[in-house]
């Protein structure tokens, strides 16, 4: 099974704006140099529009093709550290700083460009050596330099105005922190290719016409193989897992509990596999879900539950992103419909539900009991077992399912 890294690295920059959007909103982020409010941004289409800047100021800078494939990656994996660390608590300050050294430690496990990782360390740091790392001009990687400047322009735009109306201001901005936050000869790129006005109807119209990102990104011919993207489905699994702590190490226990079943079960060794990622990327979806709910302390209202319910939405959006992950996709985006029709977000019966997506629902429900959440300690297996034997008897689960994961626990 060959898998395309371009897309899957789509996929991960679409999760990861939208983990900004559910992280920041309600929290205050003024970065102290550059006095841009974090919180004020719309973040859909962050990852996007700062890689388009970023790669024409690669293209100005006449950077090579290599340098240009690690700018185009580091780009739109540049706030991975931001997913899980931001919390309310945590001051201005203590956010850039950390999510940069989180980031660069969530990425050395990346299984291709395994060099990028002090490019995202160093992706807040001014020309001065006033950055959170204290690093001063040619110490800091070009490649960083080259993001600091493409993300803070595309924090100061404003999609809710036309690029018409804020191009001078922007330009008049970057301009006086020229020799502070970034070299002259950055400015000077910036000034060139900001002086055209296709440059400002790209920033402007990139959010619904993929092709103008397409038309500039380098080629990035490379296939993963399974085991190179089961990585980076661990990779994501911890961003998940570590965003709540209603959710800690929830998608490890359902991918072993999957693969087992699986192994049970005498799939293939690749199937297996497959299973043990669906389950690592079941819940991606809930990177889209804001903290204050997945951490609430008690019941959701009707409100806060339909918003949970988006989760599985946003899995399926952001997996479908990976063409050749048909069937994890699948998989994993329908672990909460149920056999009577009445689950979510499709409302599929029992002839629309694969043998694989009625396995991964089990699994989920079974881990969800048995595991500790902060308002009550986590059920027995006897327990967790009952329960979805009345589920069975509801018409709600597969009772073929529950018994392999019964069977597949004691044995595997």
């Amino acid at each position: 099974m060959k898998i395309s890294l371009d897309k899957t690295i789509r996929a991960m920059a679409i999760a990861l704006d939208l983990a900004e959007i559910s992280t920041i909103k309600n929290t205050r982020i003024i970065e102290k140099i550059s006095n841009i409010n974090f919180s004020d941004h719309n973040y859909l289409n962050h990852s996007k529009r700062t890689t388009y800047i970023a790669l024409k100021l690669g293209a100005e800078l006449s950077l090579d093709e290599a340098l240009i494939k690690e700018l185009y990656i580091t780009t739109l994996l540049h706030d991975i550290g931001a997913a899980s660390y931001l919390k309310r608590s945590h001051t201005s300050n203590s956010y850039i700083k950390e999510h940069c050294i989180k980031g660069a430690d969530i990425i050395e496990n990346f299984p291709i460009f395994n060099n990028i990782s002090p490019l995202i360390l160093y992706h807040h740091e001014n020309y001065d050596g006033s950055g959170p790392m204290g690093l001063s001009e040619n110490q800091i990687p070009i490649i960083s330099q080259i993001i600091r400047i493409a993300d803070l322009v595309e924090l100061l735009y404003d999609e809710n105005n036309s690029s018409h109306s804020q191009r001078d201001s922007i330009t008049s901005w970057v301009i006086s922190n020229t020799n502070s936050i970034f070299s002259k000869s950055l400015v000077d790129a910036f000034l060139n290719i900001s002086e055209k006005e296709i440059f400002w109807f790209d920033i402007e119209n990139i959010t619904f016409m993929d092709f103008i990102l397409d038309n500039i990104c380098p080629e990035i011919n490379v296939e993963l193989d399974l085991e190179q993207f089961e990585k980076i489905a661990y990779i994501l699994a911890s961003i998940i897992d570590n965003k709540s702590t209603f959710t800690a190490m929830h998608s490890l226990c359902i991918a072993e509990l999957a693969y087992k079943v699986s192994v049970y079960l005498g799939y293939s060794k690749e199937k297996c596999l497959q299973m043990k990622i669906a389950g690592l990327l079941h819940d991606i979806g809930k990177i889209a879900i804001p903290n204050s709910i997945l951490d609430k302390d008690g019941a959701l209202t009707p409100n806060e539950f339909s918003i949970i319910k988006s989760h599985v939405y946003y899995t399926k959006i952001i997996l479908d992103k990976i063409e050749d992950i048909k069937e994890i996709s699948e998989w994993s985006s329908n672990h909460h419909e149920k056999l009577n029709g009445n689950g979510y977000p499709r409302k599929l019966d029992e002839d629309k539900l694969s043998e694989e997506a009625k396995i991964l629902c089990v699994c989920d429900i079974y881990q969800a009991l048995t595991e500790d959440r902060p308002y009550r300690k986590g059920l027995s297996s006897d327990s967790a077992f009952s329960i979805l034997e009345g589920m069975v008897i509801d018409g709600l689960v597969c009772n073929e399912a529950l018994s392999q994961l019964k069977t597949a626990i004691e044995e595997v």
